[in-house]
């Protein structure tokens, strides 16, 4: 929800996100300081207004600084559709009086830190996360940027011409274009309507006076939240903050009341003809409840029960049975004043019509008939799991205290509205749904390809940090079991990996890791789809399949007291899968769908085409969705034949993270994985990919505003000894301070978008270069690119670069590792490839290891510009 693009993609929001918004009881203010220890959570107001939150979470060793300002895109007076507020957000990191431009990036990337902005409707944000030792410079960096930024007139005209190809990117999304029109004609008065990021010939016209007086008008301390989460002393960082921010001139300023949206009095339809896009993309949004409303935990829960997960009213009946949409969703947003109740969905520009009707056929029965005690207990459960789920990273619980002072005056706010969710009862969810989701306060809007799918629709109608320790086991099948304990929340995550993916496969089955990897929640022996669907949303657990390069496999995140359940139920669909014919046909038809729609977004289909170039024998030429013919030839006994054949013991991976108790896993993977029989396995050999003797390129016209230029080179494998030698360099070509940024957007100012990353595989991969760019300025990318990468190869890194680079790496490390289920995957993955399950304890070791030297060497031998492959799609439009 917290976007830098400036446009809140609803349709894309994943189904927690609500709880930014939401309606707290209490209001607190709190007065002078006291000579008293400072609580966990407890908001103290500096004499010039500025609110303070410092809390101790002494788990991983990173603080977490979140500053939110009581001014969004609605609240903008003059300057209102002009996105003077996300501008802003954006020159706030160009510099200040104490920092020069760049300044900031390097500083965070070398003492291991990094830096987020977000604008909203409501309120603008900024978020630096950063190793604790280097808290001081974190809290430094903020200050400076709320009080002293320099609004250099280059850099605002460099920051201005990124954020207008940002405008013209949107334009290439279907997901932020459908978003854009729904908000735009669902509100007729109020500031929602405009978009965040501004109208493009107002923003135009900003200069830099007017970032200057609406910055001195706006970011004063009364207007001001500061929330800082993480291995610190409250009591310290607390005066800390009070020294840094204390003296700033009290503004005295007042956010300006909005308009008043007026009642709805008929359905709107809108539909807008794209002619680059497959399929159709549909909202119908209702006008719904302000943010300090009643209304609002009744109204959550429905959108959960309509439309989030298997078995949603909507998914089983549009999805499953009738087969009309390939996707659909349901959210409830809500900021400060009356938001939106939308039910989102892709689908085929031929079912627009019929799939319309059936949703408000479905909202009607609601309206009648109420819902199920099983499915509001589902709800609830679900929306408790989540809120355990979020607690698990710094940043997602220093953003909340943040939030929750800045709208409802309480940084306590999600704990008090789990609470309210617990209490809503099913009356009151019926209640909900007569009072708001009828037509006359409806607005259904499409975009498609023909701009014609709405003509038949009837317009009636702790104190030390937290160490992880693993224990690895193997069953008497061979299987190996991974068990790491982590008590620090009521939350476990297992993941099963077997072998398999791309790598398993030719031009002829293409797709078939994928397609099994589907069908494994797609009904065993015991349980139907439904069934299963039911039975892990009942308990608030998540459980999703993958399917990559190299595995493919299950992952479950699941409340504690649950994880027997979740590990039976892993069992049953790896060992009994039944792959009905049913199910298989509805499942192709959907990865066909996808196939027809996956270069709707140009950096996909820019990645599908430069893979295509750069693997000409290998399968990593290969697209895990597979092809359409491929697709159409696969039959079930191919998925029953695929499954069998990974389904051994050797060729699998089973771990356990989180709040478990190690010999219970160790019993619970005996009695429900030990009867997994081995078996000899039909694992191929891939042809080895010769080499690039010559460039290959190729350019394509694409009916986008933007352009892509991509390059790419073949790369190593995941055993190679100078895998952590291209992790740094990837990082100094990608960062926010590397070359790329730097010369392409820093000084010319030519891109929205650019970087580069590696893909490892456990044969070898590649490395990939890209840019996002305009039509009128992809040579002058070219040329930037190929001058600076022969630059590097002769000049190599220098001592503070490297260090930088190190230091980003193993900052970006700790943070992705902080969930149970990313760091069981990782280390299950590791285990699976023969790595060893303790790999990653030697990831810092490693990468301090690389040396200048190493980076010059691996340079010149991979990003040889001759051997290269480049495809350019050029904007057409």
């Amino acid at each position: 929800m917290l976007q830098r693009a400036g446009q809140i993609t609803l349709n894309q929001m994943p189904k927690i996100i609500k709880f930014t918004f939401i309606y707290v009881l209490a209001f607190f203010i709190f007065g002078s300081f006291l000579a008293i220890e400072l609580k966990a959570q407890e908001v103290r107001t500096l004499d010039n207004g500025l609110k303070v939150i410092v809390e101790e979470d002494h788990r991983n060793p990173i603080v977490v600084f979140s500053a939110f300002i009581d001014v969004g895109s609605a609240y903008e007076g003059e300057y209102l559709g002009s996105g003077i507020s996300h501008l802003i957000e954006h020159i706030l990191f160009k510099g200040t009086q104490k920092y020069p431009p760049g300044a900031i990036e390097d500083i965070l990337h070398k003492y291991g830190g990094n830096i987020d902005g977000f604008t909203s409707y409501d309120y603008t944000g900024f978020r630096i996360t950063i190793l604790k030792e280097h808290a001081h410079i974190g809290l430094d960096i903020l200050k400076e940027m709320l009080s002293n930024p320099a609004f250099d007139a280059e850099e605002i005209k460099k920051e201005k011409q990124v954020i207008e190809r940002e405008m013209d990117l949107s334009k290439d999304n279907p997901g932020r274009k459908i978003s854009r029109l729904t908000f735009s004609n669902a509100y007729t008065r109020h500031p929602y309507l405009i978009p965040i990021i501004g109208y493009k010939e107002k923003f135009k016209k900003l200069e830099r006076k007017d970032l200057v007086a609406f910055f001195e008008n706006n970011y004063v301390p009364e207007k001001i939240v500061i929330a800082v989460v993480g291995d610190i002393d409250a009591n310290s960082m607390f005066e800390d903050i009070k020294n840094a921010f204390g003296e700033l001139d009290r503004g005295g300023a007042i956010s300006s009341a909005t308009v008043t949206e007026p009642p709805q009095s008929g359905s709107r339809f809108i539909e807008e003809k794209i002619d680059s896009i497959e399929g159709a993309y549909l909202n119908i949004s209702f006008h719904s409840s302000e943010l300090l409303n009643k209304d609002l935990y009744a109204l959550d829960l429905l959108s959960f029960i309509l439309g989030q997960g298997e078995s949603s009213i909507l998914n089983e009946e549009l999805r499953i049975k009738d087969e009309l949409v390939l996707s659909i969703s349901a959210y409830n947003y809500t900021p400060k004043d009356p938001g939106l109740f939308i039910v989102s969905s892709v689908l085929r520009e031929e079912n627009v019509a019929a799939a319309i009707e059936k949703i408000l056929h479905h909202i009607e029965l609601v309206k009648e008939n109420g819902v199920t005690d099983k499915d509001l207990s589902k709800a609830k459960n679900n929306f408790i799991a989540g809120y355990t789920y979020s607690k698990e990273t710094i940043e997602s619980k220093a953003n909340d205290r943040a939030i929750g002072q800045l709208l409802a005056g309480n940084p306590e706010f999600f704990e008090l509205y789990i609470e309210r969710i617990k209490s809503v009862a099913l009356d009151e969810v019926q209640y909900v749904a007569s009072k708001y989701l009828n037509r006359d306060n409806m607005t259904v809007t499409v975009i498609s390809r023909t701009g014609k799918s709405l003509s038949p629709v009837s317009r009636a109608s702790l104190d030390k940090k937290q160490e992880r320790s693993v224990k690895k086991i193997t069953l008497g099948n061979k299987l190996s079991v991974l068990i790491s304990e982590n008590h620090s929340l009521p939350i476990a995550s297992i993941s099963l990996l077997f072998k398999g993916g791309v790598r398993f496969e030719d031009e002829k089955n293409n797709g078939i890791s994928q397609l099994t990897s589907l069908m494994l929640l797609d009904g065993s022996k015991d349980m139907s789809r439904e069934e299963i669907a039911e039975l892990y949303e009942s308990k608030g657990m998540t459980v999703d399949t993958y399917s990559g390069n190299n595995s493919l496999g299950l992952t479950v995140n699941c409340l504690s007291e649950h994880l027997e359940d979740g590990l039976k139920l892993l069992s049953d669909l790896c060992l009994n899968p039944v792959f009905s014919e049913n199910e298989l046909k509805r499942e192709k038809k959907e990865i066909l769908s996808a196939i027809e729609m996956q270069d709707n977004k140009i950096f996909n289909h820019g990645h599908r085409l430069l893979k295509d170039l750069l693997f000409t024998k290998h399968p990593y030429g290969l697209l895990a969705i597979g092809t359409r013919e491929s697709i159409d030839g696969l039959e079930r006994k191919d998925a029953v034949a695929f499954h069998a054949n990974m389904l051994s013991p050797e060729n699998m991976a089973l771990g356990v993270a989180g709040d478990c108790d190690t010999d219970m896993v160790e019993a619970l993977a005996e009695k429900y994985f030990s009867n997994i029989g081995s078996r000899e396995m039909a694992s191929p050999v891939p042809i080895e990919e010769p080499a690039i003797e010559k460039r290959r390129e190729k350019n394509v016209g694409v009916k986008k505003e933007q352009s892509l230029l991509m390059l790419g080179f073949h790369g190593i494998d995941i055993y190679d000894k100078n895998r952590y030698t291209v992790d740094v360099l990837i990082d100094i070509f990608s960062s926010e301070s590397g070359i790329l940024f730097e010369k392409i957007r820093g000084e010319s100012g030519l891109s929205y978008a650019q970087g580069a990353f590696q893909v490892l595989g456990i044969d070898p991969g590649y490395i990939a270069i890209y840019v996002l760019t305009s039509k009128e300025n992809l040579g002058k990318v070219e040329d930037i690119i190929f001058k600076e990468i022969r630059s590097f190869i002769k000049k190599g890194v220098t001592d503070e670069e490297l260090l930088m680079s190190k230091n980003h790496l193993k900052a970006m490390r700790q943070i992705s590792m902080q969930t149970n289920l990313s760091f069981i995957f990782t280390i299950t993955m590791d285990e699976l490839y023969g790595l060893g399950y303790n790999n990653y304890e030697d990831y810092y070791k490693n990468i301090d290891a690389v040396t200048k030297e190493d980076i010059k060497r691996v340079a010149k031998d991979m990003l040889a510009l001759e051997n290269c492959t480049m495809v350019a799609l050029e904007g057409v439009r």
